[in-house]
């Protein structure tokens, strides 16, 4: 039953203390405002000015900012039954009037009086009154029905076009369309047939109730993972930033360093028209070459490239995650910025053993429709500090952008539920906050080495130089002082080869797809442990959450090698847990399940 709860008073606020708090709790809502430190911690561009709105949320996705200066944000998930909040703005605070729909999700977007909101598998609209306020917040109509939510890539973003067509991107629940995903030599599918209901924009009348797959249209195809989408008026085209694919050396590691599975491929941003194909996943685009590459899992050898399917209109460093797209179209920002772009890149996880990156959202500017000239970092220090960013264990990350009706730019947070408002004064001249236009800068360890003969010695010296930095070190004197050592240093060379990735260099996994390993009860029974690196897991409960990253089998490794890595878990990270042997590995892989 959808319904709206209207808030008279102050509630309880709270904040995360760890890791695995930020993971697991249950966000509150707080509407006592404390005092922010200049520009609400962020570093901007000189001129720019920014201030906390609003805070303390929950899991804020995307946003629209009506011209009687209220806020509608969607929540990932609903908080005290709401997973919409409308919030209205005064005097630099935004306080939350109502929220309504019991449906987390991604998308809002403001047309024609209605306000049209996602879950990960349906779209709503709610008919709105003459200041922009939900009329009837208990029975939206539905206007579109069983798209693909499969917890990988599942959320549904919101764009309409001048003619009110309405486009929703729908991710693939895959990462390159593996016979069995992320499975190292794994071949790809022949003809990707995820791709009928996934991997794709869908177009579908705004206007017309209980829609289904059968009466939209297939929009454009190849695309990975689309979570920011704007439609360009001066181009009348629809862009979109598509996710890049992941795990380059560890499914092919002989093709593939690790440095290589960091910096590669690029998160694109694509210029749409109805047809296109951007050619994922038997393709991706490596941007040191500037060149569409043949994935290993389609026949590519990291060296043939194709001129087969559409051309990215930008390229940005790999992994960033591109969450938000917005054109700006208002007056109060300098001449320089109308009508270019503002990208929210909600930051890495998948960089190790290399530095995480992003967290930042950047300006690229066109001329004529599309992008003209270099993309440059516009608002920065999301995370808190260049050591968060690096470790990927940032406070904040943006993920929605929305235009104020004075032209101000509006970021949300999803990671602790912040909306930040950013505002231009042409009197400002400090230069304190001023930030690189190049961005190479921004993110370290960039490469442009042409790959070719002896990558296996530069990945194996590779994961050796970094296999020792920043790592938790062992805990256990019990396992050092039973002749574990040669153990646990053979584990930690596996972990950090396949397991760093997805886990981090400090086990604290990522927030909502990969389980934090520190401290966890979930590895105290062996032969639990042991059968999920035989046979892999997905979409498995840890301490009452859900995460949408998948897990392949790892039953190629050796006996002794799972033996290793998971004694080097069982003894890091704060845990204490006695070794695994060899032999407990064959007796668990020998049993028919």
């Amino acid at each position: 039953m959808m319904k709206r709860t209207v808030f008279t008073k102050s509630l309880p606020s709270f904040c995360y203390t760890s890791l695995l708090t930020l993971i697991l709790a249950v966000p509150q809502f707080s509407f006592a405002q404390s005092a922010s430190p200049v520009n609400g911690g962020l570093k901007l561009q000189p001129g720019f000015s920014a201030v906390i709105v609003a805070e303390k949320l929950g899991r804020t996705r995307h946003l629209v900012v009506t011209p009687q200066n209220d806020i509608y944000v969607r929540l990932a998930r609903p908080v005290k039954g709401n997973g919409t909040l409308l919030l209205h703005e005064a005097n630099g605070k935004a306080t939350v009037v109502y929220g309504f729909g019991n449906f987390g999700g991604t998308g809002v977007y403001l047309r024609d009086g209605w306000l049209y909101t996602s879950s990960n598998s349906e779209i709503f609209r709610y008919k709105l009154d003459q200041n922009n306020r939900v009329i009837d917040s208990a029975n939206p109509e539905r206007i579109v029905t069983g798209l693909v939510n499969k917890n990988q890539h599942e959320t549904k973003s919101i764009m309409m076009d001048g003619a009110g067509n309405l486009y929703i991107p729908v991710g693939c629940p895959s990462n390159s369309c593996q016979e069995q995903d992320r499975q190292m030599g794994s071949k790809g599918m022949k003809g990707c047939p995820l791709l009928a209901t996934a991997g794709g924009v869908w177009m579908f009348k705004a206007d017309k109730k209980d829609q289904t797959y059968a009466d939209g249209i297939r929009y454009a195809t190849g695309l990975r993972n689309v979570v920011g989408l704007d439609w360009n008026y001066g181009a009348n085209k629809l862009f979109v930033m598509q996710h890049g694919r992941d795990q380059l050396n560890t499914i092919a590691p002989d093709l593939y360093t690790a440095k290589d599975n960091a910096e590669l491929p690029a998160e694109c941003m694509y210029a749409l028209s109805m047809g296109d194909d951007a050619g994922w996943p038997y393709t991706y685009y490596d941007q040191l070459r500037k060149k569409k590459m043949i994935a290993p899992e389609y026949g590519g050898d990291a060296k043939r490239d194709t001129t087969a399917f559409l051309d990215p209109a930008a390229a940005y460093p790999g992994h960033l995650a591109p969450n938000a797209l917005l054109f700006y179209t208002g007056k109060q920002f300098p001449e320089r910025y109308r009508n270019g772009a503002f990208i929210a890149f909600h930051g890495s996880w998948n960089r190790s053993p290399e530095p995480q990156a992003g967290y930042f959202v950047v300006f690229q500017p066109f001329k004529d429709g599309m992008p003209s000239g270099a993309w440059e970092v516009f608002a920065d220090n999301f995370s808190g500090s260049p050591e968060k960013t690096a470790s990927g264990r940032a406070e904040h990350r943006p993920c929605g952008l929305a235009m104020g009706p004075d032209g101000s730019l509006y970021v949300s947070d999803d990671a602790q539920g912040t909306i930040y408002k950013i505002t231009y004064d042409s009197g400002d001249k400090r230069t304190s906050s001023n930030l690189s236009a190049a961005p190479e800068t921004q993110v370290s360890n960039v490469s442009t080495k042409t790959k070719g003969a002896g990558m296996k010695t530069v990945e194996k010296k590779s994961i050796a130089s970094s296999s020792s930095k920043g790592v938790t070190k062992t805990t256990s004197s019990k396992a050092t002082s039973t002749g574990t050592k040669g153990s646990l240093a053979a584990g930690k060379a596996v972990y950090m080869q396949i397991c760093v990735t997805c886990h981090q260099r400090d086990g604290g996994g990522t927030s909502n797809m990969n389980p934090s390993l520190v401290k966890s009860s979930y590895l105290q029974n062996k032969n639990t442990l042991i059968n999920i690196v035989l046979k892999g897991m997905k979409g498995k409960e840890i301490g009452g959450e859900t995460y949408s990253g998948v897990m392949p089998p790892l039953a190629y490794l050796t006996d002794k090698q799972i033996a290793d890595v998971t004694t080097y878990v069982r003894n890091s990270f704060g845990n204490k847990g006695s070794a695994v042997t060899a032999d407990e590995v064959k007796k668990a892989r020998s049993v028919k399940r």
